[in-house]
């Protein structure tokens, strides 16, 4: 189902009928009035938990390193929207900056895709991420019925890595393989 965006985006006014033509009970809108659609799938949430399980046990971070869903990110020169991505990485030693920045960038970002935000994962977020200085940016595709794909960005190095059901990856100088193959 798709909806015509008129010049200024949706407004408030919009979301009681947009609830009622999406069938969802919870609707947001970004500061442009784009629509941002949870909570996410019971699909999103368990790929989100087995990931941040597994960067826990792999990397041997102190805990508090590995943050889910809840650590927002302003990056500073970028699209100045607030970022709050699936799962985040951070530095022992990370600090605020300006209340919403890190120093030193995080090391890992990782946003799971739904309807509502692939296109800005893939695009604005991207260039966000890539602009802050993040080590490596993870993007999760979990197609219905299929296997989890994978998009890293290892910002670092320049390199760009696609892969199917699980993908192995450096975060820190520490090897870490997210494994989604028990979702399909």
């Amino acid at each position: 189902m798709a909806y015509a965006l008129h010049d200024g985006g949706y407004t408030y006014d919009d979301l009681d009928w947009l609830r009622d033509e999406l069938g969802v009970a919870h609707l947001e809108l970004d500061p442009w009035g784009c629509l941002i659609v949870t909570p996410a799938s019971d699909e999103h949430e368990t790929a989100v938990a087995a990931m941040h399980a597994q960067a826990v046990r792999q990397l041997a971070l102190p805990d508090g390193c590995v943050r889910g869903n809840g650590t927002g990110w302003i990056v500073p020169g970028g699209s100045g929207y607030l970022n709050v991505p699936d799962l985040i990485v951070v530095h022992p030693n990370w600090t605020r900056v300006d209340e919403l920045h890190f120093d030193p960038p995080p090391l890992l970002v990782v946003e799971v895709a739904s309807r509502s935000t692939r296109r800005v994962d893939h695009t604005r977020k991207l260039d966000d991420y890539r602009l802050g200085g993040a080590g490596v940016y993870l993007l999760v595709d979990l197609p219905a019925g299929g296997s989890a794909t994978f998009e890293a960005h290892d910002f670092t190095t320049g390199h760009v890595a696609t892969a199917t059901g699980a993908i192995d990856l450096v975060v820190a100088g520490r090897p870490l393989r997210f494994d989604l193959t028990h979702l399909a």
